[in-house]
């Protein structure tokens, strides 16, 4: 168990006064309340907006539930070069990794709030169908290039959400065939030097195969016997 939830657990049990998030909280289990942390640091590390950390915690949300590259919120969040903030070890995303229902900052606070809602939120309320497990925000690609599986798709219009295109993009009914997890360019620079370290090796093996002062001998010939 996380030690935040061991904290947690033992001020409620010493009848430390909860404030509303708290309480809401407590009345889960801590499996629950692991996810929704979970949830929150990712919404949290996506946008500062409010509006659109709840439709980006709808599409994680519609990710668990349809087992699309994972079945909880933890794994979601942690698949490999999903949500771009938790993809790499780095300092951004070790402090996102330490923030707990204790953090004390507002925006966090806030990000946490919206993540419990929309984890309880009933069905009904999902803005948007089940099959919405993708989006990406024009603003914070390294280029004006939209990621591989968004070149042929068609974006919602969100506008009656208030979404602003340029800043968030969500997309309906992308696949895994399309959602193939493309290499990153560390990755591409690795698998290159392995192939020059491998054909590096072949050649040096023929060099000293071909300089070792060993004379290769002709082969047998081979004598046919005829009735």
């Amino acid at each position: 168990m996380a030690s935040w939830l061991l904290m947690l657990v033992g001020l409620w049990a010493w009848g430390a006064p909860p404030d509303d998030v708290y309480e809401r909280l407590r009345r889960l289990s801590p499996r629950e309340m692991d996810e929704v942390v979970w949830l929150a640091r990712c919404i949290y590390s996506e946008s500062d907006r409010p509006d659109e950390q709840r439709l980006v915690a709808w599409v994680v949300r519609n990710r668990v539930e349809t087992g699309f590259r994972g079945t909880t919120y933890r794994d979601v969040v942690l698949e490999p070069r999903q949500f771009s903030a938790f993809n790499e070890p780095t300092p951004r995303r070790a402090y996102l990794l330490s923030l707990d229902p204790f953090t004390d900052h507002p925006a966090w606070q806030r990000a946490l709030e919206i993540a419990l809602e929309v984890y309880q939120a009933p069905a009904e309320q999902r803005p948007f169908p089940i099959t919405v497990r993708h989006f990406y925000s024009p603003v914070s690609m390294p280029t004006e290039a939209p990621p591989p599986w968004a070149r042929a798709a068609r974006p919602l219009d969100l506008a009656r959400l208030g979404v602003d295109p340029e800043r968030f993009r969500f997309y309906d009914g992308i696949d895994e065939t399309a959602d193939a997890l493309v290499p990153s360019v560390a990755e591409k620079i690795e698998r290159k030097h392995q192939r020059k370290r491998v054909n590096l090796q072949a050649l040096r093996s023929r060099l000293r195969s071909k300089f070792s002062g060993r004379v290769q001998r002709p082969a047998r010939p081979t004598v046919r016997h005829h009735p």
